[in-house]
């Protein structure tokens, strides 16, 4: 998150010291009517961190996980010495991932636009537990498990976008709207065969319909072919995707939502 604020504090720096040198040179004016066309079509590709917001049950630490609620731990602690097991911490780590989309674009007024970028979002991400073994003699040891979680995202956004007015061959924007998804990969590489030929759950399993808000900012470049847009977007999901399953790694969550930030850009 810290990075991608980054990101954008940069962009916004560069858009602010790049749009007033552009205003103040005359330069030849491409793609003098494009604003005036209707319709628009394009294509995206984009660089996202695909990431979670957790709300943890409160006092979960003190809570013990029950023998029956223990999934393999691919050697992290010995099912017939194990008493107890807490789950001391878990945090979300993102890893990078690419979008890919088909831009349509509809002329709404002078400033405005209404976009529709269907898209396909491949990332992973990783929650990292940290889990309080303790054995039938009392005596206690930490262990840290990561669990991946594949996504592949079918994504429909629907964007409102505020033009400013375009100065020479550059200009802004602001964009919002809502992002309905859907998860391609969420009931994948989550069951594991043990010894006996028997399935069972070994990873968080997520819901696969999600709704998201965005917001983002961005510019736009002209040239004499196409017109090319560099933008920051965040997307915030409203939706609870935790699936209610009463065992260790989805007992201690009480909410969990998406949450991605991509960097695009797109071709018109």
């Amino acid at each position: 998150m810290k990075k991608a604020l980054r990101i954008l504090a940069i962009a916004l720096t560069l858009s602010i010291i790049v749009v007033p040198a552009q205003a103040q040179r005359r330069t030849v004016r491409y793609l003098a009517n494009y604003e005036n066309e209707p319709y628009h079509f394009g294509f995206l590709l984009a660089y996202n961190q695909m990431m979670y917001t957790i709300k943890t049950v409160n006092g979960y630490q003190n809570n013990p996980i029950s023998p029956s609620e223990w999934p393999n731990a691919n050697g992290q602690y010995d099912p017939a010495t194990a008493q107890n097991l807490y789950v001391y911490n878990i945090e979300t780590q993102q890893t990078p991932g690419f979008t890919v989309g088909i831009i349509g674009s509809k002329r709404l007024g002078r400033y405005f636009d209404l976009r529709f970028i269907p898209s396909l979002s491949f990332s992973e991400r990783r929650l990292n537990y940290d889990i309080l073994v303790e054995d039938n003699t009392g005596t206690t040891a930490m262990r840290y498990i990561t669990k991946p979680i594949f996504t592949t995202f079918v994504e429909f956004p629907l964007n409102i976008k505020y033009r400013s007015k375009r100065y020479n061959n550059i200009g802004a924007y602001l964009l919002g709207g809502i992002n309905p998804k859907l998860d391609l990969a969420s009931q994948k590489h989550n069951k594991e065969t043990n010894a006996n030929g028997e399935e069972f759950i070994n990873n968080l399993v997520t819901k696969r319909f999600d709704f998201a808000a965005e917001i983002g900012v961005g510019f736009d470049i002209y040239n004499q072919w196409f017109r090319m847009g560099v933008e920051l977007k965040m997307s915030y999901g409203v939706l609870d995707i935790v699936k209610g399953d009463a065992f260790l790694y989805t007992k201690p969550i009480d909410q969990l939502r998406n949450k991605m930030f991509q960097l695009s850009f797109l071709f018109e």
